[in-house]
């Protein structure tokens, strides 16, 4: 089924009256009283359902959010890059391998990130809904994974505090495709852009620093 055709369903359901999905936020939110070990990536993956990309670019996109020691952003990032590869080149269904199907997420931090970024998620999901969402929505959907690709490949960069405006900027494109709505992905877009730009002119000034050094 295309994004468009499963679109179009959503927005049927919708106006017959049909059962909401749980927000994204309740489920993480069920997942830290439910399991002391934490769920794993595929556990969380079946949760989620068709709304898995969305979803991820949420959870591990908000996740930057928490002081992280250097290099442990990879963590998040290599996930998040292959996600959104995914979606980059038109997969309708999230594929994990089998390997990262079976990592968890401990409840130690599953209940941080939830406690950083959840008041927030749940005010945003409030907001969000389906708006000023181009067509076609496959060409948009390519588009957005290759910009949360480039995003989750600064997220993967081992420096301090520079994983995080790139994170929340994934994150808030997972918002924008889970309810299909073009306000927040405008706003996912502009602080990526903007934390490219600031993350080039600090890395740019460290190479000419290093470059008069020798």
């Amino acid at each position: 089924m295309s994004p468009a055709a499963f679109s179009n369903i959503r927005r049927s359901l919708r106006r017959r009256g049909a059962k909401r999905q749980r927000r994204i936020s309740a489920i993480l939110r069920g997942y830290t009283h439910r399991d002391p070990t934490g769920p794993t990536l595929g556990e969380l993956s079946q949760a989620f359902d068709t709304r898995a990309y969305g979803a991820f670019f949420i959870l591990l996109g908000g996740l930057n959010l928490i002081p992280l020691p250097p290099g442990a952003s990879l963590l998040f990032g290599i996930p998040l890059m292959l996600f959104a590869l995914q979606l980059a080149i038109g997969r309708h269904r999230l594929w994990l391998p089998d390997r990262v199907h079976r990592i968890r997420l401990s409840a130690d931090t599953l209940g941080m990130g939830m406690r950083k970024i959840g008041p927030t998620l749940r005010w945003i999901e409030r907001l969000a809904r389906h708006r000023y969402w181009p067509e076609p929505e496959w060409v948009l959907l390519v588009a957005v994974g290759w910009f949360c690709f480039l995003m989750a490949a600064l997220v993967t960069l081992p420096f301090p505090l520079t994983n995080m405006a790139p994170g929340v900027a994934v994150a808030l494109a997972g918002v924008a495709i889970t309810a299909r709505d073009g306000l927040w992905l405008i706003a996912s877009i502009v602080l990526g852009l903007a934390s490219g730009l600031v993350l080039a002119g600090v890395y740019g000034a460290a190479a000419l620093a290093v470059m008069q050094i020798f």
